[in-house]
């Protein structure tokens, strides 16, 4: 199966940064329903249903017909992003070992 960076010619982290900076509202929003689980009391959330609940509440506030559009694969990267920023809340998300074997100098996550 190919990787990412054979697909789209860039890597994840690179996408990731891109679509992030284009997007800071996206992050603030993955923020305030992490927070908004946590103030209920749950210990362990999956990125993935937070990006789900983002998707269904677009949809329910928009009228716009084209489709929301984020990638899956920002997901981990959404929940690295607040681990980092949040390092008191880093067993909320569980995160696996990236697959790229070295980080390159510079890359975030």
């Amino acid at each position: 199966m190919a990787t990412f960076a054979e697909t789209s010619g860039r890597t994840i982290d690179e996408m990731f940064a891109e679509f992030d900076e284009q997007n800071p509202n996206l992050y603030a929003r993955f923020k305030a329903l992490a927070f908004e689980m946590i103030k209920k009391g749950k210990r362990r959330c999956s990125s993935k249903i937070i990006v789900c609940v983002m998707r269904y509440q677009h949809d329910l506030e928009t009228n716009e017909v084209d489709e929301f559009k984020i990638n899956d694969v920002v997901t981990s990267r959404y929940a690295r992003k607040f681990i980092e920023e949040f390092p008191e809340h880093a067993e909320f998300f569980e995160t696996r070992e990236l697959r790229a074997a070295q980080k390159k100098p510079g890359m975030l996550f």
